[in-house]
């Protein structure tokens, strides 16, 4: 008798292959009448299990990629799902962090392509479920800022709540995927060329909302989330808005609750993790 884990990846390898393979000879005989044996071989229990794996994985994938499931259509999304499942096998029984890596696998299939936003939507579709299971945090205290000396301002890292997300598209994402929700009143084509989109995602009482903001906001809002202090984060803004109002700026990101907080230290090295 093999070991216990030998038969398991034996198992889990027969889950990926077609044919029974290696762990055939270790599949316990039906012990029922022969005719109903007969019917339920060692392939066909297989492909039971195997079936269910496949289905399961494309479902939990619809869930989080509705839209994209919309745009390529049932058919052609149950083929990607299936790729992506030879690629980027679950490796936990939750499936909800399969779909990480989709964007990346929907970019590579294709890029330069008439098809090209697809990877775009794909990564609006898994902010928009990230922020929807992000942890709570309390609200920003502006009691923070008082405490701090005026001169070490530009020391500050600000803090991202952890349901808030960013997006940037050289594509109209928010309208697509606007246009493809159940409840949009009709078809519409949407001019792919209409514009690029920085998108703010944070979770709501209702659910989660998309922001489009200004190129600069998001600018200063990246760096932020990079671990970057002000002074650093201001200047990309700058760099895009001469006239970036930072006084502004900040009381609107508090009012929407896109901080929770704020502490003195200095931008990590370029390229670096932030610890």
């Amino acid at each position: 008798m093999l070991p216990l884990r030998d038969l398991q990846k034996r198992f889990e390898s027969a889950l990926f292959d077609d044919a029974p393979g290696a762990i055939a000879p270790w599949i316990r005989g039906c012990e029922r009448d022969a005719a109903e044996c007969a019917a339920i071989d060692a392939h066909a229990r297989l492909s039971i299990y195997r079936n269910n794996l496949r289905e399961g994985f494309r479902k939990a994938l619809a869930l989080e990629f509705p839209v994209i499931e919309r745009l390529v259509g049932a058919d052609y999304f149950r083929q990607l799902a299936l790729a992506f499942l030879a690629e980027h096998p679950s490796s936990a029984g939750d499936l909800h962090p399969i779909g990480e890596p989709f964007a990346q696998f929907l970019h590579r299939r294709f890029e330069d392509t008439q098809y090209a936003y697809l990877p775009d939507v794909a990564t609006l579709e898994w902010a928009y479920q990230q922020s929807l299971v992000a942890a709570d945090a309390p609200p920003f205290d502006l009691q923070m800022l008082r405490d701090i000396p005026q001169e070490a301002y530009g020391q500050l890292r600000f803090t991202l709540h952890p349901a808030c997300g960013l997006v940037r598209s050289a594509y109209p994402v928010v309208r697509i995927w606007a246009v493809n929700q159940p409840e949009a009143p009709a078809e519409e084509v949407v001019d792919l060329s209409s514009g690029a989109d920085f998108v703010l995602l944070r979770r709501v009482a209702m659910g989660v909302e998309m922001r489009r903001i200004a190129a600069a906001d998001f600018a200063i809002l990246n760096e932020f989330a990079q671990g970057a202090v002000l002074a650093n984060a201001l200047g990309s803004a700058h760099d895009l808005d001469a006239d970036f109002d930072l006084g502004e700026a900040l009381r609107r990101f508090i009012g929407l609750g896109v901080f929770t907080g704020a502490q003195l230290g200095s931008s990590p090295p370029h390229g670096e993790p932030l610890p």
